[in-house]
């Protein structure tokens, strides 16, 4: 891979939008794509570059998403173990450029990354294509967090540039890197960025956010049962800075029920398949 330029990104649909703008770029003869398949803002990281650690992690998702075998494992070129090794076997005379928004996944993403690359000898740098200083994207008044969010043109101003973003120096990586070591080892399973740093929660953070919506939106259903679609639309609309997942939000809903804090109708795992009411008292 001598004088190859490889991108590194930390979402499948983001990988295709770059991919694109490479494309228009006429630069992709000599650029590659990785990215991961995953979503590294919440469930256990810990040893994550490791076979057992990936495993843990692997566990602990597919005993909670109910969408975890069609979402996660359908490319296992683009799981994380897979990619891992991709990222060690870089030449040193790779040029790396880390994409990244201003969302937990991607925020934990570029620090594992530099955290497998920390003894490298080579260039290295992060972009965020999302600018503070501007909330205007593709002629769009919007305050984009997520790359996903943005169409290959909004990527081609950034690829006519690439000379001029600093390389990373030692200190910034070692600083990335003992972010990571001090987030993958710690118990915390769900993650936000918040203020520009990753805020480390327990599992039911959102919870109460689940429990408002329920709470306000009842009243426009004659039996105060809300469809789970809706509840967890909302919360994603409301905390939309967070970049959630939907998949993460009904475990949340599906462990309220278990914990018998919400009544339901219908079979809990899909979310157009069931619906809530908050109900202090028990689920019969």
């Amino acid at each position: 891979m001598t004088n190859q330029h490889v991108h590194i990104m930390f979402g499948m649909e983001e990988q295709g939008i770059l991919k694109a703008a490479l494309h228009k770029a006429e630069i992709r003869h000599n650029h590659k794509v990785i990215s991961f398949n995953d979503w590294f803002a919440y469930g256990p990281l810990k040893q994550l570059h490791l076979e057992e650690g990936e495993k843990q992690r692997t566990r602990w998702l597919s005993a909670r998403l109910s969408n975890y075998e069609p979402l996660y494992t359908y490319n296992p070129d683009h799981q994380t173990g897979r990619v891992v090794e991709t990222i060690q076997s870089l030449s040193e005379e790779t040029n790396v450029t880390l994409w990244h928004g201003n969302h937990a996944h991607d925020q934990i993403g570029i620090r594992f990354v530099l955290s497998l690359l920390r003894d490298r000898k080579m260039n290295m740098k992060l972009v965020n294509p999302i600018q503070k200083e501007s909330n205007i994207v593709g002629n769009v008044h919007t305050n984009p967090v997520n790359l996903a969010q943005l169409k290959a043109s909004d990527y081609t101003p950034f690829l006519h540039k690439m000379d001029e973003f600093n390389l990373l120096t030692q200190e910034e990586i070692n600083a990335f890197v003992l972010d990571w070591e001090q987030i993958s080892n710690d118990p915390a399973l769900f993650r936000i960025w918040e203020n520009d740093h990753v805020k480390l929660c327990s599992e039911d953070a959102l919870d109460q956010d689940l429990r408002n919506v329920i709470i306000e939106q009842s009243s426009l259903y004659p039996d105060q049962y809300v469809p789970a679609s809706k509840v967890v639309s909302e919360v994603v609309r409301k905390r939309e800075g967070y970049s959630l997942r939907k998949d993460f939000l009904e475990y949340r809903l599906r462990s309220l029920i278990q914990e018998k804090q919400l009544l339901f109708k219908g079979a809990p795992g899909q979310l157009h398949r069931y619906r809530v009411k908050w109900e202090m008292e028990e689920v019969i």
